[in-house]
């Protein structure tokens, strides 16, 4: 196998401080776009790759005596970016379906206080008023849609209108509801 020994050389700790502290330097800025362009492939995030950049590039650095050479510095920091990026991903989506399940026992009927009850009753007479304000051919299409529930197919046969007038009828009165708020 080919060692490379520039590569080496660059994580190889130096008794003298300031060599050391300009070689790490010179190892995050010659890494770090690499590292968020990885990052960033997987994640989809601007702001969480630069957070994940960094502490792979740290990662890189804290564990630079695994290094021994038997690759490119490229290759192992890839690697290693690559590894951090998937196991990152994997607890945020464990993470994500605890959250999913949390908010579903906090939306419980049975969780619910008078107090809540009470804000939401006086939130949909507040909407029912202000629906009431709108012209009836956008209250009515919201009025099925939200509170009956009705699909737009089914309103579209029971007002007996287009399809197309009904989105455009529902489109509208949500603006106008929009800036009485």
């Amino acid at each position: 196998m080919i060692t490379h020994q520039a590569d080496k050389s660059l994580l190889e700790t130096r008794s003298d401080h300031s060599s050391n502290e300009h070689e790490i330097t010179e190892l995050y800025v010659l890494y770090k776009r690499k590292v968020y362009r990885i990052a960033l492939s997987y994640v989809k995030d601007n702001f969480l790759a630069e957070d994940l950049a960094h502490e792979i590039l740290m990662k890189c650095y804290l564990t630079r005596e695994k290094f021994k050479g038997e690759c490119s510095l490229n290759s192992w920091i890839y690697r290693i970016a690559r590894n951090h990026c998937i196991d990152f991903l994997r607890k945020s989506y464990r993470h994500r379906d605890q959250l999913h399940e949390n908010v579903e026992l906090f939306n419980d009927i049975y969780m619910s206080t008078p107090e809540s009850e009470i804000v939401i009753s006086c939130e949909n007479e507040e909407l029912r008023n202000k629906l009431r304000q709108l012209p009836s051919k956008y209250g009515e299409v919201i009025y099925l849609y939200y509170f009956k529930e009705k699909s737009l197919r089914e309103i579209e046969g029971q007002l007996k209108i287009k399809l197309s007038t009904v989105k455009t009828r529902l489109f509208r009165g949500k603006r106008m509801l929009k800036e009485m708020y």
